[in-house]
């Protein structure tokens, strides 16, 4: 929360995640908000790249979370993919014990955080899935639906990529960058007491 609320040690978390996101320094003298349209202008790019290399035909990110069926079948792919990258990114930011609402590039969400941490492997594990996928879908080749297929190619890029492994650490290495200095932790609240039941049972 103090590196989110600091405008300086924010603007160095978020240079970070373009870094760790594209394998390049984030030009200089950027805002947020400009890097913002930066990450926007090349994760459009990547789209496009990606739905050439498999044969789809691709227009534009579109999808209404009201309606899952209105978007096309590249949509619902991706879509799919990006639930299941942001159910295992939430995992693990639960696990290690930060506030998913508190966010550096992504603000005012519920998720904020996770949608920001997610976005450094997005386009490296979920989205190559989901348009290969959708390649498959437009050619005829798939037993099941669509969106099935991206689950399972999502589960199988996760185990493949390690990647529930690498997500903790890679936080810890994001929040490095604000250079601020780490918070004592906070002695328990009150103590577990006697455990109360038969032995061997639970307390």
């Amino acid at each position: 929360a103090a590196i989110a609320l600091d405008d300086a040690a924010r603007l160095r978390v978020v240079r970070k995640m373009y870094a760790m996101r594209f394998g390049e320094d984030a030009p200089q003298r950027r805002s947020i908000d400009q890097l913002r349209g930066i990450e926007g202008v090349r994760v459009r790019e990547s789209y496009a790249l990606l739905a050439q290399q498999f044969g789809v035909e691709w227009k534009r990110r579109s999808y209404d979370v009201a309606d899952w069926g209105a978007g096309d079948v590249p949509n619902r792919c991706l879509s799919a993919a990006t639930a299941c990258l942001h159910g295992l990114t939430e995992a693990a930011v639960l696990a290690a014990g930060y506030a998913p609402a508190i966010g550096f590039l992504h603000r005012g969400k519920p998720l904020s955080f996770v949608y920001d941490i997610a976005d450094l492997w997005k386009l490296s594990t979920v989205v190559p899935e989901a348009f290969r996928i959708a390649g498959q879908a437009a050619k005829g080749k798939l037993d099941m639906s669509p969106d099935r297929a991206v689950r399972l190619a999502c589960r199988d890029a996760f185990r493949r990529t390690g990647l529930l492994q690498k997500i903790i650490p890679g936080i810890e290495d994001v929040l490095s960058a604000g250079d601020l200095p780490r918070p004592e932790a906070m002695p328990a609240a009150f103590s577990d007491g006697e455990a109360s039941g038969d032995e061997g049972h639970r307390g």
